[in-house]
């Protein structure tokens, strides 16, 4: 269930911007006034997709939907098209004034203070799903907590894990960071002759990885953890985990 949720949080914001970047809800829509001597209509958010219509100076467009650099918007006789953010903001709005749309960068990637994401990779060998999300006490030091499945071809295993993380360079495009923490393990082995015990035991771990931001916000993520789960035997147990993939900020 976690790893669904943080699924639906990483599409959901590329479908319904316009209300939040106006601070409104869905009983609200945003109206913006051309300015511009003409606005350029496209059939798709891409600059790949034709040029379809335009809209001239002194009308009205309602914006329906963002995605990423791009936004939706119909105007009074009920068509439908893609407008660039950069064409709508030298609109304006009701009161006259230039149009906010608080356009995330990667200045407000660095001051980021909630990202969340969704990873693959493998774990000792085995292919490993895991979600996350943090918050960034500082622009050097945040808390994340994660979750995670294991598929392996004798037992299926799940994960938990609370980290605290630290970026020395939060002004670098592409910066690494390094990562500490504890959690839980669960290990559920498959129907064998022998049916062994489910087992469940405390694990701790030290990583390093990097970021990448993209655009708007999203951003790359990858990164290797070294695993010891402590068990009730003699010796303890190690293995290592590396992961990528895609997160979001707010």
């Amino acid at each position: 269930m976690p790893i669904a949720i943080l699924v639906f949080l990483l599409f959901f914001p590329a479908q319904s911007w316009a209300g939040w970047l106006w601070g409104q809800g869905d009983e609200d829509v945003a109206q913006v006034h051309v300015t511009e001597p003409y606005i350029e209509w496209r059939t798709g958010p891409a600059t790949g997709y034709p040029v379809f219509h335009t809209s001239e100076q002194g009308e009205w467009l309602t914006i329906l939907q963002r995605k990423t650099s791009w936004l939706k918007v119909t105007d009074s006789r009920g068509r439908e098209g893609w407008v660039a953010v950069a064409d709508i903001a030298q609109t304006v709005d009701a009161t006259g004034n230039r149009v906010d749309l608080q356009v995330p960068d990667f200045d407000s990637f660095s001051d980021r203070r909630f990202e969340a994401g969704l990873m693959m990779g493998e774990f000792d060998g085995a292919a490993v799903t895991a979600g996350y999300g943090g918050f960034w006490m500082t622009r050097n030091l945040s808390a994340e907590l994660w979750a995670s499945q294991i598929l392996g071809s004798a037992s299926e295993i799940r994960k938990v894990d609370a980290n605290l993380v630290h970026q020395p360079f939060p002004h670098w495009r592409v910066s690494p960071f390094f990562t500490l923490g504890v959690g839980h393990i669960w290990v559920d082995p498959k129907a064998t002759l022998a049916e062994p015990e489910e087992r469940d035991n405390a694990i701790g771990h030290a990583g390093l990885g990097i970021r990448a931001y993209i655009t708007d916000r999203y951003f790359i993520r990858a990164e290797v953890k070294d695993y010891k789960v402590f068990t009730t035997r003699s010796t303890n147990e190690e293995a290592t985990e590396w992961k990528i993939g895609l997160s979001i900020f707010f």
